[in-house]
């Protein structure tokens, strides 16, 4: 019974499927062309003088030419890669500075923020809405937020109501300073000038469209309301330019603003939705609300696995109902394992988008934070920070893989539904009993990224794998590259298989390989938490990041060295710690503070590979009685800020002894 019950269930996918590929086929193409008519243009501008092409750009917003926006955007990542290389380059000249506000426009919007900052003064702003927004927001990409906000202080009524951009950052500033007051009021002009700002927010990845009907939980929760949406997207905002010590501060002040909203029950609530919460036994004191922010990302489904081990773990209580809209969900196949937690709701499928709609509002009172987590000891802290908490505590009292046993339980191969890999193994020759490795590398091409800014520094190139591939192949096994269909293509090599290019992809393929798999290498990206989620041993390479990973003890690394410009390495300590932990987010803030992450060396990959493959094989003394590994252990544990940032995981130990004298250095070494 079960069997069919989960066939229906496929056939049910299936169908909804079939209505929305035709669309996403499209939009897909759409964003190839658009991407690669930016790569085209952008080139193009990158390669004629900087000044003249400054020029060209100063003359086509005078002359407001209509496809200004477009040039502007093909050309901002060359410019912030240049500005990289040559921080003191200036692109306005005496005849460029002679049209100031176009000048400082097409600066901001082309990236040369500090440029910006130099030219226009604060007393502008008040007479040019347009050049104000430009250095206000300039000063916020700079982390500069006081002075932005003592930029944004000379704004009128009469300038927020006619501006929502300008009215949004000074009431961001505003949040930033602690003046909730004027925050309020410059959301007040702000949400009336778009009514999309009254849509509940945590998190970007949710990507809101701007044709957002507010319904009237958004209006009654007033200005709690407004605080939790704001500090939840300001938080993440300052994260991206490089203070995210500040971001933790804000996620803290949505959390006290939801616990004002908590205090009492919302008093709209229609009959509709109390009679749905009723359907599924869920009390509204009771309500825990896992929004769409949860399963937009495969990385973010595999958060949403400790979100629920924390609940095993007593952390947090309640009962968990999951709201996603159905064109938002990473992988369907994934997410139906979370069945067993919670009950999934999916707008315009089991529900209607309206009362969905509705639920989604009432995250201010009684959702999970993405963002943040108030641990059993009542601190605040990154969400992450507590989700690494939560993976050593689990592992502490010896607890298992929970989604491995929801996939054996509902996808395991039976007599009834037959193996779902034989095809792909006799399609490539793979005998039954043939194990293999499956590795994933994070690229541009997924989604559509520019060189040089925001998370490319978290990319590699697929060539650093190829000694690792080789490893594997040399000793009997087989490696799958899985990936997006615009992934690199693998070089021919024996015993290997491009499955990201293959007519097998699918989302629930994705789960059988990884499940199976003997290991699993990848990178901070999402398919990784995958594989922790289903306890597989994963290399770790080409390791970038910000926040603290779910990594668990079978898991070895090899971080992405970070090196500043006179050649000396960001050392464990300070990627731990702020400012360095911070400004690592993103490629052109990492930039801007005058260091570049380089891609991990062969030597370093291969070993960190060879380490994963004898946890596999449960031969690990082989390498724990090797490279002084005591010593390099201890000075690693002792080099890190945060003990838990890692989870339970630890870096390989060939990694450890090569970037030895230069990483490890502990508070005393660095003093």
């Amino acid at each position: 019974m079960w069997v069919r019950g989960i066939m229906v269930r496929l056939a049910a996918w299936g169908l909804s499927f079939m209505k929305l590929q035709k669309k996403t086929v499209n939009r897909i193409r759409y964003r190839r062309f658009v991407y690669l008519t930016f790569v085209v243009v952008g080139t193009i501008l990158n390669s004629l003088p900087r000044r003249a092409v400054f020029l060209a750009l100063v003359t086509a917003e005078v002359m407001r030419v209509p496809v200004r926006q477009r040039l502007y955007q093909a050309y901002f990542p060359y410019v912030t890669s240049h500005l990289v290389d040559r921080p003191g380059f200036r692109f306005a000249t005496a005849l460029t500075r002679n049209f100031q506000a176009a000048s400082a426009v097409v600066l901001f919007r082309i990236g040369a923020y500090r440029e910006v900052s130099e030219i226009v003064r604060s007393d502008v702003v008040a007479k040019d809405r347009e050049v104000g927004y430009a250095l206000i927001r300039s000063l916020f990409e700079l982390g500069e937020f006081e002075q932005a906000r003592n930029a944004a202080a000379q704004l009128t009524a009469e300038d927020l109501a006619a501006m929502v951009d300008l009215a949004f950052h000074k009431a961001m500033v505003d949040i930033i300073g602690g003046n909730e007051a004027g925050a309020l009021d410059a959301m007040f002009w702000a949400c009336r000038g778009s009514l999309h700002l009254l849509r509940p927010h945590q998190n970007i990845a949710a990507r809101g469209s701007k044709g957002y009907v507010p319904n009237s939980l958004d209006i009654l929760c007033g200005e709690a309301g407004r605080l939790f949406d704001l500090c939840n997207f300001t938080g993440q905002r300052v994260t991206h330019v490089g203070r995210g010590e500040i971001g933790v501060q804000l996620f803290e002040r949505a959390l006290i603003a939801q616990d004002r909203l908590r205090s009492s029950t919302p008093a709209s609530v229609s009959a509709d939705l109390i009679t749905l919460l009723r359907r599924l036994d869920v009390a509204l004191e009771d309500l825990r609300l896992v929004p769409e922010e949860w399963a937009t990302q495969i990385g973010h489904l595999g958060m949403l696995d400790i979100l629920f081990r924390m609940r095993d773990l007593g952390w947090w209580s309640g009962r968990a109902v999951i709201v996603v809209r159905p064109e938002l969900i990473a992988n369907r196949a994934f997410l139906e394992l979370f069945r067993n937690f919670g009950q999934i709701l999916v707008l315009g499928e089991t529900i209607s988008e309206r009362l969905g709609e509705e639920l989604l509002s009432l995250q201010r009172w009684c959702g999970m934070n993405f963002n943040a987590f108030r641990l059993p000891d009542d601190r605040v802290v990154p969400w992450q920070d507590a989700g690494a908490l939560a993976i050593d505590e689990w592992e502490r009292q010896g607890r298992g893989h929970p989604l491995r046993e929801a996939y054996d339980r509902s996808y395991a191969p039976t007599a009834e539904t037959g193996d779902p890999l034989r095809l792909l193994r006799d399609r490539y020759g793979m005998q039954p009993d043939d194990w293999y490795v499956c590795l994933h590398t994070r690229d541009a091409a997924h989604y559509f990224e520019f060189m040089g800014t925001g998370q490319t520094h978290r990319n590699a190139p697929i060539e650093t794998l190829l000694d690792a591939i080789r490893l594997i192949t040399s000793r009997g096994g087989w490696v799958i590259k899985l990936g997006g269909p615009n992934s690199p293509k693998l070089p021919p090599l024996g015993r290997t298989i491009d499955y990201a290019l293959s007519d097998f992809r699918s989302n629930l393929m994705d789960l059988h390989l990884i499940r199976h798999a003997k290991a699993f290498i990848g990178t901070t990206s999402g398919l990784t938490n995958v594989a922790i989620s289903f306890g597989i041993p994963c290399a770790i390479v080409n390791a970038i990041t910000t926040d603290a990973q779910l990594w668990n003890s079978n898991v070895r690394f090899a971080l992405k060295p970070v090196r500043r410009t006179d050649g000396t390495m960001v050392t464990q300590r300070q990627l731990t710690s702020t400012p360095w932990r911070w400004r690592v987010f993103d490629a052109a803030v990492l930039g801007r503070s005058g260091a570049q992450p380089q891609t991990n060396s062969a030597e370093d990959i291969q070993g960190t590979v060879d380490e994963v493959l004898a946890i596999a094989d449960d031969r690990t003394a082989e390498f724990d009685g090797g490279h002084d590994a005591d010593r390099l252990l201890s000075r690693w544990r002792r080099a890190l800020a945060l003990p838990y940032f890692y989870g339970t995981s630890r870096p390989s130990l060939g990694f450890l002894a090569r970037h030895d004298r230069e990483f490890l250095l502990d508070a005393a070494d660095e003093g």
